[in-house]
């Protein structure tokens, strides 16, 4: 941030990864790198991507940046999600929001070493010199609940 009137303190982040429906995957190879990825059909997050994706390498730090022509974008997680267990394409995830499909085999995580760039999770609070006890107890319970949570990891892993 660089607004000085606030501290936001990173608690976790929110990995993001490849999936599609095994639907859509029948009969098709299984891909191995991120260029196989792009002949599949896209649904797009508008907020994150529109046009092309980037994937970086997990251990490497390669990254492969493809162009897609998706057959819907829309800037709903929940729309993203429907799209992809009803088949229509593959798609780039927040991992809280379909890791009980991908546990239960309605989502297929596609290229596990090839992940979109994980979102920051911050808690964010005015700049003051000195903090109440409950603040600093809360920002504890939070640094320690986060990269808990399902979905979440602890920044850097």
């Amino acid at each position: 941030m660089d607004d000085p009137s606030v501290v936001a303190v990173r608690l976790a982040e929110v990995p993001r990864m490849v999936l599609a429906a095994p639907a859509l995957m029948a009969g098709r190879p299984t891909p191995q790198h991120a260029q196989d990825l792009q002949p599949l059909p896209w649904l797009a997050l508008s907020t994150f991507y529109r046009r092309e994706v980037t994937l970086t390498q997990e251990p490497g730090g390669e990254a492969h940046t493809f162009g897609i022509t998706p057959r819907l974008a829309t800037d709903s997680l929940y729309a993203l999600r429907r799209a992809a267990l009803a088949g229509l394409g593959a798609c780039i995830s927040s991992a809280w929001i379909v890791d009980n499909d991908v546990r239960q085999g309605h989502l297929l995580h596609l290229v596990h070493n090839w992940p979109a760039a994980p979102l920051p999770v911050y808690l964010v609070y005015p700049y003051a010199r000195f903090y109440p006890a409950r603040l600093r107890l809360f920002l504890e319970a939070m640094r320690g609940a986060m990269p808990g949570l399902v979905g979440m990891r602890a920044v850097g892993s």
